[in-house]
């Protein structure tokens, strides 16, 4: 006879406002916020344009580049919006700051021939042209450089951010000048020059965020493959279990819907909606995560890789800052044995922790991750399924000598929805011992055959009144493998 825990309700926390609902609606909603926000912002260029064509070129220049600050915030506000869906822990106020600067320093950039015309026009025609080309580049690389100052803190590709952007300001520009410039004509009256101002604004602008929100939406979308297991060992993690870590697992198995027969009902519905049928059943992992990771009361934003599997243990990979400096290390639990280790500039040592204790938590913390992000290991024969109702069941798994005991929860479509235990360890403030711990699961991506959640939100006191100070880990799945 045994004693089941009933299932953990789920913590208050709304996962919709701290992840993202996909890359189509990152992109449809980038275009529309995009648009709107560069066409009102165009308007102010365009109005002081019109007022400021006479006055002194210096003048004129100070007050373009003072509009092109206000165009920028205009922008970069109605892209936060965005954004802060898109990624834990964003700055609106970086992203708005950092648009303004990269827009303003497009204006001086692009106001500079004109503003300077006298100087330039005895140059020698090779100077004049390698000038503006320089110029030209700088001018279309401006937004996208700023803003890729912000956007490398959570995208793990940001760096294609700068020329995607410049493509996408080229065409703009191109559509605005094919618009505009046979429409404009001397003489004619404020209201039509600003009409048609706006309308080639905004056919700049839809341009542009049309570019952008493509390859934004390409940026988010987590990518698979086995391309992960020929990278190099991350620094300081042990190369010899980082290599048998990459084994395959492949044991001659697949997944065949008969082989659910006598599995608990919810474990049944996970299962079929999880698998491919015929899909190779392994149980080992590679992984990329971004996201944050609470060190006492601050919010952190980190990268880590992780490789696991059923037999052979986890290493898990992460680098973050402390302070302003670089702070790089890994966790494990491999040959029976559980290890800390963390650094700051890679040389000073910032923790290292071992022993029975750790060793013992991360014995869990591996039963309770392969369950949530390796579907198959549910049907391995060394984990024992118990009922609970129709939305949760609790597996059996034997790591480091100790059964564990990890209670999942189903949605009636089959989502797996969230993993709980009692785990060994010592949550902020606590001593070690035994305290609830859980993740919830949502977002979902196809990888290898496999339906795997990708968003996370994992902590001590799950289902408690204390899950808010229990909660220290916050990320997405940004790449995923199987071997």
């Amino acid at each position: 006879m045994s004693v089941q825990r009933p299932v953990a309700a789920p913590p208050e926390i709304d996962l919709a406002q701290a992840f993202s609902q996909g890359p189509r609606t990152v992109r449809r909603t980038w275009i529309v916020a995009t648009t709107l926000g560069e066409t009102a912002g165009f308007l102010v260029p365009a109005l002081v344009a019109v007022f400021a064509f006479d006055l002194h070129p210096a003048l004129t220049l100070l007050l373009m580049v003072s509009a092109g600050l206000v165009e920028g915030a205009v922008l970069g506000a109605a892209q936060s919006v965005v954004l802060r869906r898109e990624f834990l822990g964003f700055s609106r106020a970086s992203w708005i700051a950092a648009t303004s600067v990269g827009a303003a320093a497009a204006w001086c950039l692009g106001m500079l021939p004109s503003t300077f015309y006298p100087a330039w026009t005895d140059w020698s025609p090779v100077l004049t042209v390698s000038l503006a080309v320089v110029l030209g580049l700088a001018l279309l690389a401006t937004i996208g450089f700023a803003q890729w100052l912000v956007l490398r803190h959570h995208l793990a590709r940001s760096r294609t951010w700068v020329p995607a952007n410049a493509v996408a300001w080229l065409l703009g520009l191109g559509v605005l000048m094919g618009i505009a410039m046979p429409l404009w004509r001397e003489g004619q009256s404020t209201a039509l020059v600003v009409a048609i101002g706006v309308l080639g604004g905004l056919a700049m602008a839809a341009t542009v965020a049309v570019v952008t929100g493509l390859w934004l939406a390409r940026l988010v979308r987590p990518r698979s493959g086995a391309a992960q297991v020929t990278r190099p060992v991350p620094p300081g993690v042990p190369e010899d279990d980082w290599t048998r870590l990459a084994q395959p697992t492949d044991r001659y198995r697949v997944f065949d819907p008969t082989q659910l027969e006598d599995l608990p009902d919810p474990v049944q519905r996970w299962m079929r909606h999880a698998i491919a049928p015929g899909a190779t059943l392994l149980t080992g992992v590679d992984q990329e995560w971004n996201g944050h990771l609470r060190l006492g009361k601050t919010w952190r934003q980190f990268c880590s890789r992780q490789r696991a599997t059923l037999d052979d243990g986890f290493v898990w990979s992460a680098r973050t800052r402390l302070h302003g400096l670089p702070v790089a290390g890994f966790d494990r639990f491999t040959r029976q044995q559980g290890q800390m280790s963390w650094r700051i500039l890679r040389r000073v040592r910032l923790s290292a922790e071992s022993g029975d204790e750790v060793t013992r938590s991360s014995a869990g913390r591996l039963a309770a991750e392969l369950l949530a992000c390796v579907p198959s290991v549910a049907l391995d024969p060394a984990v024992r399924w118990e009922p609970i109702d129709q939305g949760s069941a609790v597996a059996h798994i034997t790591v480091g000598g100790k059964d564990q005991a990890v209670t999942v929860g189903v949605d009636p479509l089959g989502r797996l929805r969230q993993v709980s235990m009692d785990r060994w360890g010592t949550p902020p403030g606590w001593p070690f011992g035994n305290y609830h711990f859980g993740a919830l699961l949502s977002e979902e991506r196809r990888f290898d055959g496999y339906l795997v959640p990708t968003e996370v939100v994992a902590g001590w006191h799950f289902g408690t009144a204390r899950w808010d100070e229990g909660m220290f880990l916050r990320y997405r799945v940004v790449s995923c493998s199987f071997h």
